[in-house]
């Protein structure tokens, strides 16, 4: 009985060191950078070398919510960009800030961002959250969801 319980505590506080995030890793957060980055230009670009970006920088599984509310899978995006249906004029991030987990990032930021989406303009500032994967040695986006912000 002895041997279970001490088995059961060791299980128990590995589980607890597991949990524990790890101190941030510079280098992560500068690779994370770089990848915002490369989603934001291609956002800008559009067309062609936007869903070449993405393409790369998107998980298979990626999924992007809206203000509106509407999911949008990476095939949707990408489809999106190839019929010229989202047109980005200006982006500008502020406040962003990036937590590493493992193998696991949250990037928090504020957009501003003057366009429209199938005709109609999206224009204004949002508050956003990105997941993101290090899935063989690169990071990618898995989920972008973003929020209307009202005028202050």
């Amino acid at each position: 009985m002895k041997p279970r319980f001490a088995i059961l505590a060791l299980l128990i506080l590995s589980l607890a060191v597991s949990a524990q995030p790890p101190a941030q890793d510079g280098n992560a957060e500068q690779e994370i950078r770089t990848v915002l980055a490369k989603y934001d230009q291609a956002k800008l670009k559009g067309g062609a070398e936007a869903v070449a970006t993405f393409d790369k920088i998107l998980t298979e599984d990626y999924l992007r919510v809206p203000p509106n509310g509407v999911a949008l899978t990476k095939e949707d995006l990408l489809n999106y960009f190839k019929a010229g249906r989202f047109k980005l004029e200006a982006l500008e991030n502020s406040n962003v800030r990036i937590h590493t987990y493992g193998q696991t990032a949250v990037a928090t930021g504020i957009a501003r961002e003057k366009g429209s989406r199938m005709g109609v303009d999206f224009s204004g500032k949002t508050r956003w959250i990105r997941v993101l994967v290090n899935r063989g040695g690169g990071w990618q986006i898995s989920v972008f969801q973003s929020t209307k912000i009202k005028s202050e």
